[in-house]
Order: structure tokens, then sequence, then C-alpha cells
């Protein structure tokens, strides 16, 4: 068996090539054609048999080991960011308005590289390595579509990571059952009378309203809540009126629902829908509560959790291997193939050290790239062990 350490610092340049290039010029949801191109072009080079158009622009490739044996799954996301990159970054996007700020560059080239290296190690492997490079998990979410045209056929389980801003890097991090929560979203429109801003009492004032449903749905956990579920309510945007001397006829609201519980994720929308109903009927106003439920709780098999901390054991430090005893309330739509099989997500820390945590989905984002090589060494040792543990 070959040493995959060094196997991957054969390749490593390349996928850091890969990386960069994602980077400069990074694509939103189902809009990920440059970066597919890319990704095949890598699997072209390597003779890396794929299929490219599922749902719109994923690709899955294969790699056929030289004996029989199980079917493992390990996945990337490609998309990236509606947001502006600031210009002090080494690599700056050349997209404006869009920018890869959560390390999806970075889990698209790191998939190529562990593509790259099992493929060298094919003649030695019992079973089959599927690799899935998955649009849109920043939007509506790539993987339900790619599942729903089959690509999890014959996948007896799977393995996802993401690049962690909040822990040092090459710190891995991982967690047994409930991981990520349903990251739900909501839309409030808020219908008032509009008018002048020197005569309000003319006027329903659907600012004021919507002022006091944003303090009200805070309620909900507070006193709505069990104190010992987890659940969040936030709203993000807030859109409405035209000039300071004009009550506007409408608002919008934006926002998102967090839970890990099935129960609070049905009732909480239909307690936000009365309060939100309720504040603006007192207020004369009207308003519509419109729910857009998006992934499920992300869940980790128990199993496939041992194998991927065993994976993780066999090539950092003690240290670097850390279980976590508390969930995050950030969505993941790898929950989707969770759902379908038994899987694990574990996380890679890139931060300078515990002080320095980075903040994803921030216009300065940025990661080292030789976490790319932890990322995908996690991935294929993972697997590895997975199809067959004597060769780890």
């Amino acid at each position: 068996m070959a040493d995959i350490t060094n196997l991957i610092k054969q390749y490593e340049h390349e996928a850091f090539e890969l990386r960069d290039s994602i980077h400069r010029e990074p694509e939103l949801a189902f809009e990920e054609v440059l970066t597919a191109q890319k990704v095949q072009a890598f699997l072209d080079r390597h003779k890396i048999p794929y299929q490219a158009g599922i749902a719109k622009t994923g690709i899955l490739a294969t790699i056929e080991g030289k004996f029989p044996g199980k079917i493992v799954l390990l996945r990337a996301d490609m998309d990236a960011l509606p947001m502006q990159e600031n210009l002090t970054h080494p690599n700056p996007s050349i997209f404006e308005g869009k920018m890869h700020a959560c390390g999806h560059d970075g889990h698209t080239a790191g998939l190529c590289l562990a593509a790259a290296v099992l493929n060298q190690m094919k003649d030695d492997l019992q079973g089959t390595v599927k690799l899935m490079f998955q649009p849109a998990e920043e939007a509506i979410g790539g993987a339900e579509p790619m599942i729903k045209e089959g690509i999890l056929k014959g996948v007896d389980g799977a393995f996802g990571a993401h690049l962690n801003g909040q822990f040092p890097k090459g710190v891995a991090t991982f967690k047994v059952g409930g991981v990520n929560a349903s990251p739900d979203n909501f839309t409030i429109i808020v219908k008032g009378k509009g008018g002048h801003g020197s005569k309000p009492q003319v006027a329903i004032d659907p600012i004021v309203v919507s002022a006091q449903i944003i303090l009200a749905l805070q309620t909900i956990i507070s006193r709505e809540t069990d104190p010992l579920d987890s659940a969040v309510i936030s709203v993000g945007m807030i859109h409405g009126g035209s000039a300071p001397n004009i009550i506007p006829e409408e608002v919008v609201l934006e926002g998102t629902i967090r839970t890990f519980d099935k129960r609070v994720r049905k009732e909480t929308p239909e307690k936000m829908e009365r309060i939100v109903k309720g504040i603006a009927e007192s207020y004369r106003a009207s308003a519509q509560f419109i729910y857009d439920p998006a992934y499920p709780v992300l869940v980790n098999d128990e199993k496939m959790t041992r194998i991927a901390q065993n994976a993780l054991n066999s090539f950092l430090p003690e240290t670097d291997v850390i279980e976590l005893d508390r969930p995050d309330m950030g969505g993941e739509d790898f929950a989707y193939i969770a759902q379908e099989v038994p899987s694990c997500f574990f996380y890679i820390g890139i931060a300078k050290d515990k002080d320095h945590p980075v903040n994803h989905h921030h216009p300065d984002f940025d990661f080292d790239n030789d976490v790319i090589s932890i990322q995908s060494e996690a991935l294929i040792r993972s697997a590895l062990l997975y199809l067959n543990e004597k060769h780890i």
C-alpha cells in the first residue's frame, strides 16, 4: 500500500493551484459552470471517469478498486456566496459581488486531491469510492436533487468535511448524533397605509409594526420554547421605505429559524405566524407569514463517526482530534445524504490559533492552502478505513 501522506505531497501543488483558480472565479448556486469545467479537467488529467451535468452542474466521479467491496461516497460543495470580497485579499475574486467566503473552493480542491491519490491506490483498493462534487449548498441545496438523480445508488456509507474558522489550523472536530440544525427561512410582508412622515396619524406605519414584530418574535424562544430545546429566530433582512419623510405602504422582513427537534421545528413557524398576524392586526395593519423549510437536521451515524475518528487519529496528534459535546446551529445539506446512508460529517480547523478565529461569510475570509491537504487526507483515510480497515 502506497504512503498516503507522500502521495498527497505529490499532487497537492496541483490542488492548491485549482483552489486559487476557483477562488478567483467564484460562481453562485447552480451557476458553477467554470468550476465544474475545472474539476472535469482535473479528473481528465488523472483519467478518472465521471458523470457531469447532474442537477445542472454536479459531478460524480468513480474510482473502482481492483478488489470487490463496499461503495463509499465522499462529498464536496462547489458554490460561492453573493458578497463582495475585500480587495486586500491576496488572490481576490474577479467577479464583482461573488466570493468564496465559506471554504467551498478548498473543499472542491481537496476532493480533487483525494481523487488523484485514491486513483493511484486503486490496484490495492477493496471496493469503490464515489466522489460527489455538489452545487448550491449555500442556496436551496444541491444534495437533494443529485440524490434524486440517483447518485447514492449502491452507496453503503458517506463522509463529508468542512473547513472551520473557529478552531486552529489542522484541529479536527466531530460529533456523534445531531451536528447541524435545520436552517429554515421565513419572509414576513407587513402592509400598512402610506403617508407623509409629518402626519403619522393618518397613516398606518408598517415600520413601527415591523419593529414590534421583530422584538416579539424573540419571546417565542424565551417564553414559548422549553429552555432545554435549542432554537434560534433571526431577522437578517429588512426592506422598506424610499425616503426619510415617507411612511411606506409595505415592509418586508426575511430571516432564519434554526432548530434540532422535529416538534420544535414544526411548532415554531406556527407560533411566529400567530404573533405576526396578531401584532399587525392590533396596529390596523395586515401581515403575511411565509415559511420556507430548508435542510433537515444533520445527524452523524455513530459507527461512521468512530471510523472517521480512528482515521483522524491515524495521522493527526491526539490533542488535535476533538469530540464535541454540543451541536452547531449552522445548516448543512449533507443532511440529505445522512438521511439516506450511514454518514459522518466532520470539520478541519483553519484559524491561526484559538485567539484568532476566522469568520465565515466575511469579506476577509481566507485560509492557508495546506489545510486542503489535511482535509483531503482525512477523507482518504476515512474512506479506506471504511472499505478495508487493514489498509490504514
